[in-house]
C-alpha cells in the first residue's frame, strides 16, 4: 500500500498506513525500495518515459513521452548537466522493475527537476552510493496553483534503500493545478524511472444538440405565451 503524505504536514516513510489532508493542493505517494512504479497516481494513468541512455555522456534536460520536456538545474538555478546511466549498470540501485530504465547521477548536493507544461502527476525513484544512515536527503515540490509541498519532506536513501515518489495534484475542489517542479538534496546520488502525466484544463460546454433543444425548447415556450395572450 501507498502512504499518502499531504503539504505540509509530513508523515515518517513506511510501506503501511494511509494519510490525507483534504487542504492539500499537492500530494506526495511514497513507495518502498524495489516496488515498481505504479500506472496510476490519484487517478492519473502515468505514461514511463523512453529508455534512451544506452549512448551515456550527459544532458540538462530530458523529453517528455507526451509533449516537451523536463530540464535539470542546479542549486543557483543553472542548467546542470546529469550523467546519463542505465539502472542495472549502477550496482547500488535496485531496480524495482521488470525492465531496465534510465537514470541520471551526479555529485551536486542539489537538483531542482523543471517540469513540462500541465504536469499533472510525475513519479521518480532516487538511490545513492552511501551506507545506511538517518534521514539524508529531502525533497520539495511546487505548483502552479495552491500551496505545493514547500516543508522538506525527509528521507532514507543508500546503496540498499531506493525508494520511489509519486507527486499529483489534487484538483478534486475543481481548480486546475499543475506541478511544476520538484527539488531533491541527496548527495553522491541519482534520479530516475521517471513517469508522467500531462493533460490541459478544459472548461465544458453544452453540446450542440443540447444547445439546440433548448432553443426549441424556448422557441416552443414563446409561442404557447403569444397563443394563450390572444
Amino acid at each position: 500500500m501507498f502512504k499518502h503524505l499531504t503539504a505540509i504536514t509530513l508523515f515518517a516513510a513506511t510501506s503501511l498506513g494511509l494519510s490525507s489532508q483534504a487542504s492539500a493542493t499537492l500530494i506526495l505517494d511514497t513507495y518502498a525500495s524495489g516496488s515498481a512504479t505504479p500506472t496510476t497516481i490519484g487517478g492519473y494513468a502515468m505514461t514511463d518515459f523512453a529508455i534512451t541512455n544506452g549512448m551515456g555522456g550527459s544532458t540538462t534536460n530530458v523529453m517528455s513521452p507526451i509533449s516537451g520536456s523536463l530540464s535539470f538545474l542546479d542549486q543557483n538555478n543553472s542548467p546542470l548537466a546529469m550523467s546519463r546511466r542505465l539502472a542495472d549498470d549502477v550496482n547500488w540501485w535496485n531496480n524495482g522493475e521488470t525492465n531496465d530504465y534510465d537514470i541520471y547521477t551526479t555529485s551536486n548536493y542539489l537538483i531542482t527537476i523543471l517540469l513540462p507544461e500541465n504536469t499533472r502527476a510525475f513519479s521518480f525513484s532516487i538511490g545513492a552510493n552511501l551506507g545506511s544512515t538517518s534521514n539524508n536527503a529531502w525533497l520539495t515540490s511546487t505548483e502552479s496553483n495552491g500551496l505545493g509541498i514547500d516543508n522538506q519532506y525527509w528521507f532514507n536513501v543508500n546503496r540498499d534503500n531506493t525508494p520511489g515518489f509519486g507527486i499529483y495534484a489534487d484538483n478534486s475542489n475543481g481548480s486546475c493545478s499543475t506541478i511544476t517542479s520538484v527539488t531533491i538534496d541527496p548527495e553522491y546520488w541519482g534520479v530516475g524511472n521517471f513517469s508522467i502525466n500531462q493533460d490541459r484544463c478544459a472548461t465544458s460546454v453544452p453540446e450542440p444538440s443540447s444547445v439546440a433543444l433548448l432553443a426549441l425548447g424556448l422557441l416552443g415556450f414563446s409561442l404557447l405565451r403569444r397563443k394563450n395572450n390572444a
